[in-house]
């Protein structure tokens, strides 16, 4: 499993997320303190779309993360 660390942030603070990949563009998130706050599922055919399941993040930093996994999921594959 693709495990890699992203930084994600609202208005106020930029934070550092390691995600799991778990197949089916399901991730795991886990914070700093290693400690896991959710999983996401990214929607292939629209990157605005996502779903979450168990997550205690708030919505910016939802976004936040989307987009790096959509970017980190880019250059990774070049």
């Amino acid at each position: 499993m693709q495990e890699f660390e992203i930084n994600a942030s609202d208005d106020v603070k930029e934070r550092t997320f390691r995600l799991k990949a778990l197949g089916n563009q399901w991730y795991q998130i886990f914070n700093e303190e290693n400690e896991m706050v959710g999983e996401i599922r990214i929607d292939q055919e629209n990157h605005q779309h996502c779903e979450t399941k168990g997550c205690t993040l708030d919505l910016p930093i939802l976004n936040s993360i989307r987009k790096n996994i959509f970017l980190h999921k880019v250059f990774a594959d070049d």
